[in-house]
């Protein structure tokens, strides 16, 4: 009997100590923005783990295909205007080198940038935890960049609620004559979809009356 009050003691003092060397801000979060150390994972430092789920964000970049040093808007937004979050940090990626980010992103309204890997203001990130259902963000290639890049964003909901890395579509980035030729294919895939949309809606309509 002593001996297992003994161990409950023991467990009780290590589970005190435990709390009392993590780090504050691994409870509290980070209110004013993503720090440097979370350029490598882009994974909070709330001591939980992110969820696995698909994330209820979205980035929206402005342009699919774009002219070499054509600025990129970007708006980080929910997919359901009923939610909501209240911190983010996102950087460009080419899509075949996921080692540094790329470009450099205008400083923001709201928000703030920093500094990762070997680059400069290539990361933006929230500089407090107010609700956010919209944040736009400018963001500026690389000189003479050609090339596909992805956004990839940390949403974070709440202290233990967060999703890492969520995938914004690919802007191709090409010269004059590439860029003009990719909108032609580009709008060709469009009436195509459109064209196939008016078939279904008029087989809807059509069935029914058949049979």
């Amino acid at each position: 009997m002593a001996c297992s009050r003994k161990v409950a003691f023991t467990t009780t003092v290590v589970s005190v100590l435990m709390l009392i060397l993590v780090p504050i801000h691994q409870i509290q979060g980070f209110p004013h923005g993503a720090p440097p150390q979370a350029c490598g994972d882009m994974i909070p430092g709330h001591g939980v783990s992110a969820q696995q789920s698909t994330s209820p964000f979205m980035a929206i970049v402005s342009n699919m295909v774009a002219e070499t040093g054509t600025p990129i808007m970007l708006e980080l937004r929910p997919t359901d205007s009923r939610n909501n979050f209240k911190g983010y940090l996102v950087m460009a990626f080419d899509v075949n080198d996921n080692s540094q980010p790329i470009g450099t992103f205008k400083q923001p309204n709201t928000g703030k940038l920093i500094d990762c890997g070997n680059g400069r203001m290539n990361a933006a990130t929230h500089s407090d935890s107010s609700t956010k259902t919209s944040v736009t963000l400018e963001w500026i290639p690389p000189p003479n960049y050609s090339g596909q890049v992805k956004f990839r964003t940390t949403f974070v909901q709440n202290k233990v609620t967060f999703w890492v890395k969520t995938e914004s579509e690919t802007v191709s980035y090409a010269t004059t004559g590439q860029t003009k030729q990719r909108f032609r294919v580009l709008q060709a895939q469009a009436q195509e979809g459109m064209a196939l949309h008016r078939l279904l809606v008029s087989l809807q309509t059509w069935l029914p009356s058949r049979y």
